[in-house]
């Protein structure tokens, strides 16, 4: 980033800028990363406006048409339509009910924030209301401007170590929502764990002498419930955070665990002649996960 030196005292530029979304193309969750079709412009009174430093901070963007300028009544305009690939800090904590913002953090490369600031045009901004994309609703546009901090002069001598630089910033936030209701979500996502405790749990209704159909329904119940958590890890990215689909999944394998052992103890029970006492422990274990399973839910 260029350091231009010009007098303190000036009092910074305004810089207009406006930016209309014709589409995302694409959303990665998987990745981390959008790609957006969008005109960005800027008004000024200033002669030497242009988008030449015009860069996103937190992506790269092409510029895939010519650039416009207008003139009229002392101000001047300038736009141009981009593609841009956006890094997106994504928050699965809640997936699948989860909401994600895009930003695209615009910045003037060469010009500090002591130089000129952004103003969003809010009222010519928006997103084309023709706007679809797979899975994904959009729920709105904010806009943000403010100053940059970087530790780092870049390596320039007119600017003291130990200080650093500070570039006007105009954020475009678009958030998004997953479509569909709550109960699509659930049977999108969790219809298959849901079964396998349910195959799990009536595993506990076969006969404790009849071992190899109740513990055969229990390790059945295991693999499928292992095999929904491996489906569902591939949706998501590389997250030090368990989302909710996540803390289902692992739930619902804990609940499964407590049939095999309560399974095995059954049985023992059974062995030794009491078996009253183990009939007892199969239904109370029975009655006692429904509850439990279904008081799961209500904390989601």
């Amino acid at each position: 980033m260029a350091i231009d030196s010009r007098a303190d005292a000036e009092a910074p530029k305004q810089y207009r800028c406006g930016i209309y979304i014709n589409r995302i193309n694409e959303f990665d969750v998987k990745k981390g990363t959008a790609t957006v079709d969008f005109w960005y412009w800027l008004i000024s009174s200033d002669s030497s406006a242009s988008l030449k430093n015009l860069e996103l901070s937190n992506g790269t963007m092409e510029s895939v048409g010519e650039v416009i300028t207008q003139k009229e009544n002392g101000l001047y305009y300038v736009s141009s339509r981009y593609i841009a690939q956006v890094q997106c800090a994504l928050d699965m904590k809640k997936f699948p009910f989860d909401q994600q913002d895009i930003v695209l953090s615009f910045e003037d490369s060469d010009l500090t924030s002591d130089q000129m600031v952004f103003v969003p045009d809010t009222d010519n901004s928006g997103i084309d209301p023709a706007f679809r994309l797979n899975e994904w609703k959009f729920v709105g546009i904010t806009y943000q401007t403010g100053a940059h901090h970087y530790p780092s002069s870049f390596g320039y001598l007119d600017i003291p170590s130990g200080q650093g630089s500070d570039y006007s910033q105009f954020n475009v936030i678009v958030t998004l929502t997953r479509e569909g209701s709550v109960f699509q979500k659930l049977f999108k996502y969790f219809w298959a764990v849901i079964v396998s405790v349910i195959v799990g749990l009536f595993a506990l209704l076969i006969r404790v002498c009849d071992l190899d159909g109740r513990f055969g329904m229990a390790v059945g119940a295991l693999f499928a419930n292992v095999g929904c958590s491996f489906l569902l890890s591939d949706k998501l990215p590389e997250s030090p955070c368990v989302s909710t689909a996540e803390w289902v999944s692992y739930i619902s394998l804990g609940f499964i665990m407590v049939f095999l052992v309560e399974s095995i103890i059954s049985l023992a029970i059974y062995n030794r002649n009491h078996m009253v006492f183990s009939k007892r422990l199969d239904w109370g274990t029975f009655i006692a996960s429904i509850i439990a399973y279904l008081g799961m839910w209500f904390f989601i």
